[in-house]
This record gives C-alpha cells, sequence and structure tokens, in this order.
C-alpha cells in the first residue's frame, strides 16, 4: 500500500461534495471515473489513490470505518493497511454493482470483502453510517 500525501485540495473538495455521506462504492467510482488521469491509472495505483483519499479524510476527521456497529480500533495507517489487506488484488473479481462485494466462484454468492463501512464525521458531529 502506497500513499499520495500530495492530492490536490480542489480535488478532496470536489470528492468531498459529491460523496460525503455516501457509501465507499460511491467514492470508488467517483475516483475510477470523476478524477481526471486517474481513470488511466493500472488498477493498483487507483486502489492506493483511494486507499490515500481515505487516509487524508481519515486524518481529517471526516471518516471512520466501522464494521457491526464498531469502529475498527488502531490508527489511521493500521485501519488502512487492514482495509488494504482485504481488498482484492484482480479487478476482475469486483463485483459491477458495489466494488465492495466480490462473487464466490463455487456457489455465486455475495461476499463483503471489505468488512467495514464509512462512516462520516460532519463538522457538527453527526455521524453518518453507510452500508
Amino acid at each position: 500500500m502506497k500513499i499520495y500525501e500530495d492530492i490536490p485540495e480542489n480535488v478532496m473538495t470536489d470528492l468531498l461534495e459529491a460523496v460525503e455521506g455516501s457509501s465507499a462504492d460511491a467514492m470508488w467510482t467517483y475516483i475510477r471515473e470523476d478524477i481526471p488521469g486517474v481513470s488511466s491509472c493500472t488498477y493498483d495505483e487507483r486502489r492506493n489513490y483511494y486507499l490515500s483519499v481515505m487516509y487524508q479524510l481519515m486524518k481529517a476527521g471526516r471518516l471512520k470505518i466501522a464494521f457491526n456497529n464498531t469502529f475498527w480500533e488502531g490508527t489511521i495507517e493500521e485501519q488502512l493497511q487492514r482495509y488494504s489487506d482485504r481488498w482484492p488484488n484482480d479487478e476482475n473479481c469486483l463485483f459491477k454493482a458495489d466494488f465492495q462485494l466480490i462473487e464466490n466462484p463455487d456457489d455465486g454468492g455475495l461476499y463483503f470483502w471489505a468488512k467495514g463501512c464509512f462512516v462520516w464525521i460532519y463538522e457538527d458531529g453527526f455521524e453518518e453510517w453507510t452500508n
């Protein structure tokens, strides 16, 4: 996992306006399709960009990760490493309707690989939990 610390402020502002309060899938779609230059990057570069955006948002206190109504523990770096470690290595494994799901080749069932959802923290302290 490589964290890019030089994401332009205007990119972060536009992204936040577009996806704040939304699921992780909305942010993946925005990064993949709406940030100039990122759509042509490799899968690993897009994944690292996504994790870098998560890092910036978590560092700013705007985003947390939780599962089963419990916030993940550890430093931001530890939480991102955990998220990254769960992320499928092959983009073709990601379910097209929601990138947080992968299809089990044995039974066709869907599996929630992330085991962590976004919790958006607003300036007034309100927490918006996503799926």
